[in-house]
Formats: structure tokens, C-alpha cells, sequence
């Protein structure tokens, strides 16, 4: 025997969870559902901001966010519910927050698990049901209502919130299966792949670079032209780039086309500045051994692998390498190439690239164009943001809409 309720969840993540405690705390008398598939709710929220739960940016501007939904609905759904609305609507619901140097906000505590008592706390209300550890199955609408069948029971529902979030972290939950079922609704799904993860590149000098952070520029490269560019610190691992600059690049990607990342170690100084610098250590460190021509100006094993990269042997003295080379290796400072290989997978990804097209919802309300009463927010959507809580927002401002217009 189903169970009737106004009102059902498929999702228990930060977007399930803002609207079930906004829209519980505005409809005391409507009775809502929460399915999620994990044993509690919010355990992908953990996780999130390496435990700390960046939960928005104090800049964020529809610049942040990438997909298929066009700008000025972004602007829409961000006038709606701007950050300072959102810090409001926290403060209200008992968290207390931070904003770091770059606009990032975090709960005071510095601990993922204060939002998510503090939405669960707001959650728990007598008109509101949880189901964990059922997870959505078929979903199927006549005659207004809605049957959503799990692989323990069945409810019926008026109105049909879809928060299931995406499939990166699946080890946190995620998985595709949100997406099969709103394709099975009648929606497009622009085909879901990892974003915010590092991006693997080809090259022997890997190896030997692992583990080193340095600061710069990186571009991604296309056809000869940049696509995109990010500043802050690269990281090296055994098979990928990584850190925030190369995760948000990692959005641009397309499977299909061929891309380099190109690291800029010295953006700060052109090709005579980099080169009256290296020209000048030539003269310092004379007598030593070549490994030691960029002694004070980046790590070492950088040097080495530049050095490499430009031809210089190290069997010589600093005084034996020639103008051309030093020429050469500034030219490389700021322009040092990776092959890109392709992203890491979904389980080394922050968010999921992809979900339902942009143009298939309607931004003031978030309700489904293709089903009347179903209504789409946060991850399951085909926009994805920038590292710096740009996400996280997305998925609370989408659901405050829903919660304030369903």
C-alpha cells in the first residue's frame, strides 16, 4: 500500500535538505517526503570544502557557472537568492558563518557536519517523512499525481522535487541514476562527466615533479588558441596537474578535442624581465654545476625538468651555457606545455558536468517544462560552477526558488 504525501524529495543532499526546511517551515500542513539512498542524509555534504563545507562565494556572479543555461537566466536565479540572502536565511536556521580573503563562506565551526545539523535540525519537523536507504526506482504520473516506486515501497505525490545531486564522489552516493529517471520523465540530459578534478597530462618529466605545489598561471590550450585561464597553485602529481586553477579549467574540456595546458611559472615577469634574470644568476653561479642556473628563482627539480625541457645538458658549468639556450629556457618559463590526456574520473571529481538542459526548466519556479508538478534543482541540472562554493550556492538558490514558488 503507497503512502500519500503533497509534497515528495528524491534526494536528501544540501539542495534536498535547504528545501525540505524552508518549504516545511512555510506549509505546516503539507506533508512532505525525503527519499535518499544513502543510510542518512547529507553525507556528500561532508565531504565537501575538504570537510569545512565552502557553502557560497560572497562574489558570485553568473560568470561562475558554466552549462547550458543562458546568462540572464543565471542572473535571474542569482537576483532571486544572492549570497547575503542566503547567509540570512542560515542565520536564521542557527548557523553562523565566515567569509575568508577570497569570498568564500564557511560555517564558523570550520566543520561541514554544523550545516548539515543545522539543516537537518530545520528538517525535522512533524510533516516531514525520511526515507533512507530507498533509493528511487521508477517514477511514473497520472491523472496530477505522481507514483514514485523505490526498491523498498511506493508514495504517491502531488508535487515532485528533484534534488539527487550528480555522480561525482561516488563513494559520498553519487551515481547517475537521478538522470535516468528524469530522462524516463521526457528531459534532456546533457551527458554527465567529472568536473573540478584534475586534469591528466602526458609526459616523462611527471615522475620527477610529484608532489611539488608552485604558484603561476595555467591555460588551457586549444588549436593554437586559449580557451580559458586560471591563476593560483599548480600541483604535480604522478599522472595530472592539479589545484583549484586546473579544476575549474577542467569544465572546459570536451572529449573529443585535442588540449594542452600551458604553465606560466613567472606570469608576474615578461620574456626580457625572466630573461635579464636568468642572464644575471649566469654570472652569479658561474662555477657551478648548469643545475644551478635557477638557484632562487623556483624549486629545484622545476629547474631541472625546464632545464631538461630546453636541451641543457648538466654535464657543464653555469658559464658554459650559451645565450641561446638561457634564450630559449626563459621563452620556456612561461610557456611550459603538457599534453592533456583526459579527466579523472568521477571519483577524484567535486561536481558533475551535465544534467537536464537549461532551457527545459523555468528559472522563476524551477518547475519542469516537460511535467507539470516536477520540480528540478541544484547538481541534477546542467550548470556547473567554479571551485569557491559557487556549487553549493547554485543548489540552495535553486531550491530556495522552489521552495518559495511550488
Amino acid at each position: 500500500m503507497s503512502k500519500h504525501f503533497d509534497v515528495a524529495v528524491i534526494g536528501g543532499g544540501a539542495g534536498g535538505l535547504f528545501f525540505t526546511a524552508l518549504y516545511s517551515k512555510l506549509h505546516k500542513n503539507h506533508k512532505i517526503a525525503v527519499v535518499e539512498k544513502n543510510q542518512r542524509v547529507g553525507k556528500k555534504l561532508l565531504v565537501t570544502g575538504n570537510g569545512r563545507c565552502n557553502l557560497t562565494n560572497i562574489n558570485t556572479q553568473h560568470q561562475n557557472f558554466h552549462g547550458s543555461f543562458a546568462s540572464f537566466h543565471i542572473h535571474e536565479i542569482l537576483d532571486y537568492c544572492p549570497p547575503e540572502k542566503l547567509l540570512d536565511i542560515f542565520k536564521e536556521m542557527g548557523l553562523i558563518t565566515r567569509i575568508d580573503e577570497h569570498g568564500r563562506v564557511y560555517p564558523k565551526s570550520n566543520q561541514a557536519s554544523s550545516v548539515l545539523d543545522v539543516l537537518r535540525y530545520n528538517c525535522e519537523r512533524e510533516n516531514v517523512s525520511f526515507f533512507c536507504e530507498e533509493k528511487a526506482v521508477k517514477i511514473e504520473k497520472k491523472n496530477d499525481i505522481f507514483t514514485v516506486t523505490t526498491d523498498k515501497s511506493v508514495l504517491t505525490c502531488k508535487k515532485l522535487v528533484f534534488a539527487c545531486g550528480g555522480a561525482a564522489a561516488p563513494k559520498a552516493g553519487g551515481d547517475k541514476s537521478g538522470y535516468e529517471l528524469l530522462k524516463s520523465l521526457g528531459h534532456t540530459i546533457i551527458k554527465p562527466s567529472p568536473a573540478l578534478c584534475p586534469i591528466g597530462v602526458k609526459s616523462e618529466l611527471l615522475k620527477s615533479l610529484k608532489g611539488i605545489r608552485v604558484q603561476g598561471e595555467v591555460s588551457l590550450i586549444c588549436d593554437n588558441n586559449e580557451v580559458a585561464s586560471e591563476s593560483g597553485e599548480i600541483q604535480f602529481t604522478e599522472n595530472s596537474l592539479s589545484g583549484i586553477c586546473v579544476f575549474n579549467l577542467s569544465q572546459y574540456i570536451e572529449k573529443e578535442r585535442k588540449y594542452k595546458l600551458r604553465l606560466k611559472l613567472m606570469p608576474e615577469c615578461d620574456f626580457s624581465e625572466t630573461l635579464s634574470l636568468l642572464m644575471n644568476n649566469k654570472k652569479i653561479f658561474a662555477n657551478l654545476d648548469a643545475d644551478n642556473l635557477m638557484t632562487g628563482i623556483t624549486h629545484k627539480r622545476i629547474s631541472q625538468a625546464l632545464m631538461k625541457t630546453a636541451g641543457i645538458t648538466f654535464n657543464k658549468k653555469v658559464s658554459d651555457i650559451t645565450d641561446k639556450e638561457i634564450k630559449k629556457l626563459a621563452k620556456l618559463i612561461n610557456s611550459f606545455d603538457f599534453d592533456v590526456s583526459g579527466l579523472s574520473d568521477f571519483g577524484n571529481a567535486q561536481i558533475t558536468k551535465g544534467g537536464v538542459k537549461g532551457n527545459e526548466v523555468i528559472c522563476h519556479t524551477m518547475e519542469s517544462k516537460k511535467k507539470q508538478g516536477l520540480y528540478i534543482i541544484g547538481e541534477a541540472l546542467d550548470c556547473n560552477g567554479d571551485c569557491g562554493g559557487f556549487n553549493l550556492h547554485f543548489a540552495f538558490a535553486t531550491a530556495y526558488i522552489a521552495a518559495n514558488r511550488l
